[in-house]
């Protein structure tokens, strides 16, 4: 009996689909989540002044412009650029300012190959 296991896959097959305007679906809830806690604060504002009903029209507002405008920023950052590099810069941009700084290193020295060529006063001759 012929073995049956696919030998090959495209990656292009477990990539993210795009699912709105170059974003794909985690993108896009990353964004609705930014757009709802940029909205809270105007919205309890106009909470404060008008009306309770302020609070979720301005968080529903506020994610709706997060989603149309931020797509489209972030379809022009990541052009031409791997699908993790979102990620990867959110989390290099993270490590720089000390929060999770475990994960990525971020210090910029210089390294040479090869032995030190200078005599520790331990060695022997």
């Amino acid at each position: 009996m012929a073995d049956s296991t696919i030998q090959f896959v495209p990656t292009r097959l477990n990539a993210a689909p795009i699912v709105f305007r170059g974003m794909t679906g985690r993108e896009l809830g990353l964004m609705a989540v930014s757009g709802f806690l940029l909205g809270l604060p105007p919205g309890l504002i106009g909470f404060y002044f008008i009306a309770f009903a302020m609070v979720p029209t301005c968080m529903f507002a506020g994610a709706g412009l997060a989603v149309w405008y931020g797509g489209g920023l972030m379809r022009r950052l990541r052009r031409g650029r791997p699908e993790t590099w979102l990620y990867r810069r959110l989390q290099w941009e993270a490590a720089v300012r000390g929060i999770n700084r475990g994960q990525l290193i971020v210090n910029t020295a210089v390294y040479r190959p090869g032995r030190d060529r200078r005599r520790r006063s331990g060695d022997r001759a």
